[in-house]
């Protein structure tokens, strides 16, 4: 028999208390059962022991690599155990091999509180899960995972067409308060169809917890990229819009529910297109902060308060908006865990120009399925929206005219979104959200219908 089939390994046997050394030979197949014995038996000195010799001999023996992946956690070095876990994912054949080994890899890397690294092994165990019932093991140690990381990211992805991208006019008449202007909408100013994509990034920081509070800071990143279906003189460029926002956030429980306080500050950046056919970047600064208020009326009702303020600075022009938001909402849980949500928002915008001062109301009301309707998630939500604008000053291709009374929109407001957590992969799960609003307005310009069905990427945790 060579030396790769049987090997001398010195084991320790405890008999009544006292120790005795003896050497045996053992083939490779017995000397892993020992290991696994030993480490079942709640002795992963020995069992790592064995699978080292074994190492020493076999570097790649899979079997060995996960005893010590195993086993080393145990002992206070859960680096070497995520080390051995990661070359046992390397050298395994099958999902269920792999399977195994970014469970352990994962274990080892949350030992050493390293959360992040913990949660891309789990995801890579959940691409290889041999059954729902692993899966669903799988996932729900994720999110045990990213409780107890103080770093979170997360990732998300749309994209949707849409009979109505850059926010048109639906016809060329252009009518102010019934009374024909005899003055047409330019084509680029109605609803031209396309499509748009939509990249969200996010990261935030938890660094300060304790069992009243906690204090967070965040980054994130949006863009949306676009492009027309029909001829246009707007190039694609002009549908882009990049944003990227800070923000400061504190949590406090109190007697009756909790308070939150949330600062932020963001940069967002989009496009104009002049007559010359150029395309320029234009972009304004808004300056935040914001209180939320969480009341629970009962075990099944909770009631939620928001009050904003924020100041908007446009690098065009030198305008600025300062804006104002009160808000509320309800939520009651039914019975069967679903989920009902009516709020109410009021929004007040002060502008240097007339253009931009306005006030919102819009009510709205949402249900969410608890558990999925076979193989899909539900949620609808629909409501309405009256925009008025008090002085109101009407920019058209012959000067600019004062609305008799200002400008009024009303917008109603539908939605559903579709999920499919069966088909998700490595913890990402597609989803389908349809969109469609309609909006009526004094101002001909601003009448519009927008139909819009986007597929979505977002994380299970």
């Amino acid at each position: 028999m060579t030396k790769l089939h049987c090997l001398a390994f010195l084991l320790i046997l405890f008999v009544s208390g006292a120790s005795a050394q003896t050497t045996v030979d053992l083939t490779l197949d017995q000397a892993r059962d020992v290991a696994t014995q030993a480490l079942f038996a709640d002795d992963p000195q020995l069992a790592i022991q064995i699978a080292e010799a074994i190492l020493s001999q076999v570097p790649d023996d899979r079997a060995s690599l996960l005893i010590v992946a195993a086993a080393a956690p145990r002992l206070g070095d859960p680096e070497r155990g995520r080390k051995a876990g990661a070359r046992a994912f390397a050298v395994s054949t099958t999902d269920f091999q792999k399977y195994e080994a970014a469970r352990l890899t994962a274990l080892a890397a949350a030992n050493e509180e390293r959360y992040t690294l913990s949660t891309f092994w789990l995801r890579r165990a959940l691409t290889v899960a041999p059954n729902a019932e692993e899966r669903a093991r799988t996932l729900n140690d994720a999110r045990g995972v990213t409780r107890l990381n103080p770093w979170s990211s997360n990732l998300s992805f749309s994209l949707a067409p849409s009979n109505n991208v850059n926010g048109g006019a639906e016809d060329k008449n252009h009518i102010v308060n019934n009374v024909d202007t005899n003055l047409n909408i330019s084509d680029s100013d109605l609803a031209l169809a396309g499509w748009r994509a939509t990249l969200g990034l996010g990261t935030q920081y938890r660094f300060q917890e304790s069992a009243k509070s906690r204090s967070i800071v965040g980054l994130s990143y949006q863009g949306v990229r676009g492009t027309f279906r029909e001829d246009t003189e707007l190039p694609d460029e002009t549908l882009r819009t990049d944003a990227l926002t800070a923000t400061l956030r504190h949590d406090r429980v109190l007697e009756s529910g909790a308070l939150s306080i949330i600062l932020s500050r963001a940069t967002f950046q989009y496009r104009t297109y002049s007559s010359r056919d150029v395309v320029q970047v234009e972009s304004y600064e808004t300056t935040g902060i914001r209180l939320e208020r969480n009341l629970p009326l009962s075990d099944k009702t909770s009631l939620s308060l928001l009050i904003g303020q924020e100041r908007l600075d446009f690098s065009v022009g030198d305008d600025r908006i300062d804006r104002t938001t009160l808000g509320a909402g309800l939520t009651y849980e039914l019975m069967n865990r679903d989920r009902v949500n009516l709020a109410l928002r009021f929004v007040d915008a002060n502008g240097d120009n007339a253009r931009n001062t306005s006030r919102d109301q819009t009510l709205s009301i949402s249900y969410n399925w608890a558990e999925p309707i076979g193989p899909v998630s539900l949620s609808v939500g629909a409501g309405a929206t009256i925009r008025i604008f008090p002085s109101f000053i009407e920019l058209t291709n012959v000067g600019i005219t004062a609305v008799d009374g200002g400008r009024k929109d009303s917008t109603a407001f539908a939605n559903l979104s579709i999920g499919f957590p069966q088909m998700s992969y490595a913890g990402f799960s597609p989803g389908l959200r349809l969109d469609a609003s309609r909006t009526r307005s004094n101002v001909s310009r601003y009448d519009r219908t927008t139909l819009t069905a986007g597929l979505t990427i977002s994380s299970s945790f």
